[in-house]
Order: structure tokens, then sequence, then C-alpha cells
């Protein structure tokens, strides 16, 4: 039976007060290092993908893309190359999530960390797992919505969506933790979602609702208050499949 069987089978339940006391102390010591962490993501995407869109699409300035957004909101021309570009852009900068992660991890520990370590995952065997699995989750979500909008049903599209990021949301965790390959982390996450649906999906609204805070502050806080949804899940993640403490795991991204 493997590491991660066993630690399944443990059947640790999460208790949402245990979690949110976790995660508060854990984000108060990584709220910096994650939301540069996050502005970095969103400072290479956003940019790359307005210059292609705006290509496409002929659009000349910002001033006009907002003006053209919920027209271009419906149409499913701008909503697939949206999807086509979106997608390996993601997978591109998933590295950065597990560094978010594994800060979490060295913070929750009282080990210390710098903001190298947002970039370990860049380094070595797992970059394309994580790199692949960012782009499966993103390939089936988005095929799986853009064929329900194009059947006009775009309630049931948004749901199915929201159903892909719950079931996959600790795959990363899994290939970072567990050592685990994209397709096996991917399958395994759905099991852990599955078998604790009630408290993960507590714990992530309030999580969501509290990185919501950060608009409070001139918005820019967004930045840094969303963070704290990254410092949840790892919490999560952490309470059902323990992370063990190791020398080798301390080394990664200094091969």
């Amino acid at each position: 039976m493997s590491n991660f069987q066993t630690k399944f089978n443990q059947n640790h339940t999460p208790d949402i007060g245990t979690l949110l006391d976790e995660s508060f102390n854990t984000f108060k010591k990584t709220v910096w290092i994650s939301g540069v962490g996050t502005i970095l993501m969103v400072l290479f995407i956003l940019p790359i993908s307005f210059f292609i869109l705006a290509s496409v699409f002929e659009i000349d300035s910002l001033q006009e893309f907002a003006k053209m957004s919920p027209t271009l909101a419906e149409d499913f021309n701008y909503i697939l190359t949206n999807a086509a570009v979106s997608i390996p852009l993601s997978a591109l900068v998933a590295p950065l999530t597990a560094g978010i992660y594994k800060i979490n991890h060295l913070a929750k520990q009282n080990k210390e960390f710098s903001f190298s370590n947002l970039f370990d995952y860049y380094n070595g065997k797992y970059f394309f797992n994580i790199a692949s699995c960012t782009f499966l989750i993103g390939l089936y979500s988005n095929v799986l919505g853009l064929g329900l909008i194009y059947l006009k049903l775009t309630f049931v599209a948004t749901n199915i969506q929201l159903l892909v990021s719950f079931l996959f949301m600790l795959a990363i965790p899994l290939i970072i933790f567990e050592n685990q390959n994209a397709l096996t982390a991917m399958s395994n996450s759905s099991k852990i979602t599955i078998k604790h649906p009630f408290t993960i999906i507590v714990c992530i609204i309030l999580a969501v609702i509290i990185s919501l805070l950060g608009l409070f502050a001139l918005c820019l806080g967004i930045f840094f208050t969303v963070g704290y949804i990254y410092t949840m899940n790892y919490s999560i993640y952490n309470a059902i499949i323990p992370v063990e403490n190791s020398s080798s795991f301390d080394e990664i991204g200094k091969e």
C-alpha cells in the first residue's frame, strides 16, 4: 500500500474551527511573499493575454476593451480564444502556486523560507507534472464549459467548471508533497474532495470571503489577501493527508 493510501485510509476528518485557526496562524507568516507571488502571476498572464486577444479581435486600447467586454463575454469565438490563451499561461505559472504551497508548509513547521522559494518548482522533476496537471485541468474544465456554452447552457457550464476546480484543487499539493504524477494526483485529489465535501466547501467559501476583504484596502490589498486561499488549501490538505517533514523536501529547488 502506498504512503498516500495509508494516510487516506486513516480517515483524518478536518475540523473547520481548527482549519481556520491554523490557516490564520500560517497566513500571518506568509502573507507578503504569497502576495508577491500572486502579483507576479497577474503581471505575467494579463499583459500577454491582452496582447493576444487585442490582436485577434482588433482592439486598440484598454478603454475599448472595457467597452467591448459585455459583448465579448457572450461571443463564443472570444471565449474559445481566451481559453486557448489562458490554459497554457496558467500551466506556466503553476510552479509559482506550488512554491506558495511550499512556503506555507515551511511556515507551518516554523522553518526558514524566502522569496526564492516561490521559484523552487521551476527546477527539477516537478515542473513537468505541475505544468501538465494544470494544463489538463484547464483543458478538461474548458472543453466541458465551452460545450455547454455552445448549447446555451451558460449557468450549467459555470457550475460544471466550479465542480472541476473543486475536484482537482488538491492535485498540486499531491504532486509536491506525495511525489505523484499529474494523472494520479488528479485522481487522488477527487477522492479526497469527494470524501470530505462539506468541510472543504465551507472552508473554501470562508477563505474566498476573507480574501475579498483586500478590496477594502484600496483594492490593491486583494493581491495579498487572495493568498489566504492557498493557505487554506494547504491547511485542508495537511489535515487530511499530513505532510511529512523530510530533508529531501527542503532541498527542492537547490539541485
